[in-house]
């Protein structure tokens, strides 16, 4: 089953048209790449398919209780905080959790608490379950996590207490990328994704990205990138997709084939 689908897109600005009748599907393992010369169309797809634009006409599904994420080459972030206290708003959920049950450990060992049995029990089935779904949600691995990501885009220690504020437009695009990485949505967008990244760090989010668990649908004018990350290709042209399986490498054999 598709975890996204869009049947007969259509998007026009004024008198050009730069979508029309598009249809594509992607199944939850895709590692799809999206291809086409400047001005096809491509950046206004993802703003479509993420809701950030609207369609003229047409149907975009995207399967029950699936999240999707969308890494535009604008994409905003709060300037007045850190590059770490930014990439810790990702787990604020984790964070509230873990107050609590410091809050709880405090609690149980009360001796006015411990002489109410009741209400000692109650706290001590709040303080098992919340520790359980700790676990189970890497409550104890986020910051570990948080800490790899910025590693793997060229974010050194001392970067971490920098104020977004005074970081260049590259290191923005890196930290955005970073972000989205750590949010691990199911659906995951990414335009033009190694941009502003050096090989290194080409090479770590290659890895990243082969074992990310979601769907991706990556814009990239990096044939190797796509090489090395995609499974099928779709080629933005004359206002449609054309659908090849495989990476960029085999579209490339594909295309001649269809052209013979």
């Amino acid at each position: 089953m598709a975890i996204l689908s869009c049947n007969n897109l259509s998007k026009s600005f004024g008198i050009n048209t730069i979508i029309d009748n598009l249809s594509l599907s992607l199944q939850e393992r895709d590692r799809a790449g999206l291809i086409g010369v400047n001005g096809a169309g491509k950046s206004t797809l993802f703003r479509m398919l993420s809701g950030e634009i609207t369609c003229d006409s047409g149907e975009i599904y995207i399967q029950k209780d699936k999240t999707i994420g969308y890494l535009s080459q604008n994409m905003s972030l709060d300037s007045s905080s850190t590059i770490l206290e930014e990439m810790l708003k990702v787990y604020q959920p984790l964070i509230d959790m873990e107050k609590r049950i410091r809050e709880l450990e405090v609690m149980i060992a009360s001796k006015e608490n411990i002489e109410k049995p009741e209400y000692h029990k109650k706290l001590m089935n709040e303080y098992s379950r919340l520790l359980d779904e700790f676990s189970i949600k890497n409550g104890y691995g986020y910051k570990s996590m948080v800490r790899g990501v910025l590693f793997g885009l060229g974010f050194s220690e001392e970067d971490f207490d920098k104020k977004i504020n005074i970081l260049s437009g590259g290191q923005k695009t890196r930290l955005a990328l970073a972000k989205q990485l750590l949010i691990m949505p199911d659906i995951l967008l990414l335009d033009e994704p190694t941009n502003h990244l050096d090989l290194d760090a080409v090479e770590w989010l290659e890895n990243f990205l082969k074992d990310y668990k979601g769907c991706l649908f990556i814009i990239s004018h990096d044939r190797f990138f796509l090489d090395v990350v995609t499974n099928k290709i779709f080629e933005l042209i004359n206002h449609k997709v054309e659908e090849y399986e495989g990476n960029y490498s085999a579209y490339i054999k594909e295309r001649e084939l269809r052209k013979a």
